[in-house]
């Protein structure tokens, strides 16, 4: 190939080709959930909404998933000594964040949840299905059911559900 060969080339390849769908676009067709998403907003069972709530975020990539997120509308309670908490800090500070880690998967618009690592050791091997819906970057996930390893169901889960922005 001469010089002006890959000059076009490299030119096309960069600006891309009119019509082709970008790589993110490409991803988000075969799986709209994957990407970073922020928690904006949390509604609890019993349907007060919180907007904004505090920090979090979802990261969902092809089959895995993190996330980690604050409860209710105040900010985490901090240590009186930084990286020192009483006991009673760290109950505290544990009773406003959810966290886990593991493997999803989808059937049409629902999603189940299967963490691998939790801050509740009963989820592992449990799960977790909710409806969810994306409109425009927003994600909206409805608990329907959260269930320990045991089966035994998390209580005032059914009904509560985040609504998340998409941030990559």
């Amino acid at each position: 190939m001469n010089k002006v060969s890959w000059i076009l080339i490299a030119t096309l390849v960069t600006m891309g080709l009119p019509g082709a769908a970008s790589a993110q676009e490409e991803q988000e067709s075969a799986n709209p959930l994957q990407g970073v998403w922020s928690v904006t907003a949390m509604t609890p069972d019993d349907g007060a909404m919180i907007e904004p709530s505090q920090p979090g975020l979802f990261i969902f990539t092809d089959g895995y998933y993190s996330a980690v997120y604050s409860l209710g509308a105040d900010p985490r309670p901090l240590s009186a000594a930084a990286f020192d908490p009483t006991s009673e800090e760290m109950i505290a500070q544990h009773e406003t964040i959810i966290v886990n880690t593991g493997t999803y998967e989808t059937d049409g618009s629902t999603i189940t949840f299967r963490p691998v690592v939790a801050k509740s050791p009963e989820f592992i091997g449990g799960h977790s299905k909710m409806d969810f819906q994306i409109d425009e970057g927003v994600l909206t996930l409805t608990v329907q059911s959260v269930l320990s390893a045991d089966g035994e169901p998390a209580p005032d889960a059914p009904g509560s559900s985040m609504t998340l922005r998409r941030l990559e």
